[in-house]
């Protein structure tokens, strides 16, 4: 598992992977579901698009959520490109900026 890895977990929902490889924890991951860009509301910085599989996404990192590492098994794709624009959101989510 790799941050900004993007899985699709069983019941077919992508997710990206947000957490730090630097901690160690597989036991359980923080994710953030993406879901198709214009069928949910977009915010300015909180919420990224991003493409996958040359389809667009947005990520709603206000959905985040923990789910076990065991439901992460191969990645489909890595949003590693995306890093600014996810930190960013994340820090928008937290601190407001």
């Amino acid at each position: 598992m790799a941050q900004f890895d993007v899985y699709r977990l069983d019941g077919g929902q992508l997710v990206v992977d947000l957490q730090t490889d630097l901690i160690g924890i597989e036991a359980s991951r923080i994710v953030a579901p993406l879901r198709e860009a214009g069928s949910y509301a977009a915010f300015a910085g909180l919420t990224p698009e991003v493409e996958v599989d040359g389809a667009r996404w947005i990520v709603r990192v206000q959905e985040l959520a923990a789910v076990p590492g065991a439901e992460l098994r191969a990645p489909v794709a890595s949003l590693a490109g995306e890093r600014d624009a996810l930190k960013r959101a994340l820090d928008i989510l937290i601190d407001g900026v």
